[in-house]
């Protein structure tokens, strides 16, 4: 279930927002809900802990993705040469 949660809050991200325009706009939205997660676990809340780390998750997917777009790549300064990573 879990899986299909992250999913689907990835899809509907990308639907309303479409990808990244570069990793660095990712790695903002990331540090963003990293941020919402770090409070939500202060507040002891299982439910919205749950939901922020889901939300985290489709963002590292959604960066993930983002790759597969080569305008996103050149933006990030990347070149396919780069990709995947082998480390």
């Amino acid at each position: 279930m879990m899986w299909t949660d992250i999913a689907s809050e990835a899809e509907s991200a990308d639907q309303k927002y479409g990808p990244f325009r570069s990793t660095h706009e990712g790695l903002g939205v990331l540090m963003e809900e990293v941020h919402e997660l770090i409070e939500a676990i202060r507040l002891n809340s299982p439910d919205h802990v749950r939901n922020e780390a889901i939300q985290v998750s489709a963002v590292a997917y959604r960066i993930a993705q983002s790759l597969d777009h080569e305008e996103t790549r050149a933006r990030s300064g990347m070149t396919q040469a780069m990709l995947p990573f082998s480390g």
